[in-house]
């Protein structure tokens, strides 16, 4: 044989011999992916509900099964700077934005459950020094104060959610800074979309059916501004969904069309936000997202409650059916 094709031979040989490697690689990082999202998944925890057994529940007479190809991830985001730094218990700022993300990897359905900051649940408290200190009934945003490390707010918050959430299978969380968002409106040149409604900050002046191309500071802007008044913050939150979807719609295309831009999104927002989702579990999250179009799969589960004046905050009591509703709703699938 000619020296020349056996060289040919030989580069063939290695480039196969990398591709299979990168393959098994990849197989091995969703499957351990996976695993890690699944860790420790039991039934909720409620007297409202007769647990049959290990993958079966009964509620109102109906039967339910624990859909194991759902993986969830608890979002927040951060109302300050340099969410990676550590000001002491109870000086970390709030979570000012709080929702619950689910994707079955089986069907791609897409699920956010919306959780109100100002919904009262019991929240643990910490010193100082992090010693715990009992729990108070208090606003979920300000479960992420009390902690002495960015891990151990997010995981206050978490507890809470999960408080909230009767128990449900929830264990992987990340938290944004604001900033972070600003920065991927840019990177992906804007999130298009109609104002809801008049609003102003020190800054922006929004009018109400005006079509938006928001990027910076403006789209913080937009989804951070609240009234004073009861229902304030429930217009945020419809603004913040709004926003969601056309920014989750629109980078998920950006991705579909070149998924080298994953990376690139990735190192971009990397110093904004902190989360325990290891890179096997985003390996896992890719390879289930890659043909979901988000924005306009996303199945939103609203939560009912009362809005009252409490003695400082305004304070959301959820209803706790509509609460076991949707996390049933998204959770479980019913027996035929």
């Amino acid at each position: 044989m000619k020296k020349s094709k056996k060289i040919i031979i030989i580069i063939l040989a290695v480039i196969i011999a990398i591709i299979l490697a990168l393959v098994g690689t990849f197989f091995i990082l969703t499957h351990i992916g996976k695993l890690q999202f699944h860790d420790g998944d039991t039934h909720i925890s409620t007297d409202a509900v007769e647990i049959e057994d290990e993958n079966t529940i009964i509620y109102n007479n109906k039967k339910y099964t624990l859909n194991k190809n759902i993986v969830s991830v608890l979002v927040m985001g951060i109302d300050r700077d340099n969410v990676n730094e550590n000001y002491g218990s109870g000086n970390n700022g709030q979570a000012d934005v709080i929702f619950l993300a689910t994707i079955d990897t089986k069907t791609k359905k897409t699920c956010i459950i919306p959780l109100s900051r100002e919904t009262m649940v019991d929240v643990n408290l910490y010193t100082s020094d992090g010693k715990f200190a009992g729990t108070k009934r208090e606003q979920l945003c300000l479960a992420y104060a009390y902690g002495n490390t960015t891990e151990d707010s997010c995981q206050n918050v978490l507890t809470s959610a999960k408080r909230l959430l009767y128990g449900i299978n929830i264990n992987s969380y990340m938290a944004i800074e604001m900033k972070g968002v600003s920065k991927l409106t840019d990177l992906i040149g804007g999130v298009e979309l109609t104002c809801l409604e008049d609003s102003t900050d020190s800054k922006y002046f929004f009018k109400k059916g005006e079509k938006l191309n928001l990027k910076g500071e403006k789209a913080i802007a937009y989804i951070q501004y609240r009234g004073d008044d009861t229902e304030a913050n429930a217009r945020r939150m419809a603004r913040q969904k709004q926003f969601m979807s056309a920014m989750m719609n629109k980078t998920g295309n950006a991705i579909l069309s070149d998924f080298s831009k994953l990376s690139k999104f990735y190192n971009t927002l990397t110093p904004y936000f902190s989360t325990n989702v290891s890179f096997a579990q985003i390996t896992y999250l890719a390879q289930n997202c890659l043909t979901v179009n988000f924005g306009d799969a996303i199945d939103y589960k609203q939560i009912d409650g009362t809005l009252t004046q409490g003695e400082k905050w305004i304070e959301f009591e959820a209803d706790k059916d509509s609460v076991l509703q949707a996390v049933i709703d998204v959770f479980y699938t019913p027996v035929e």
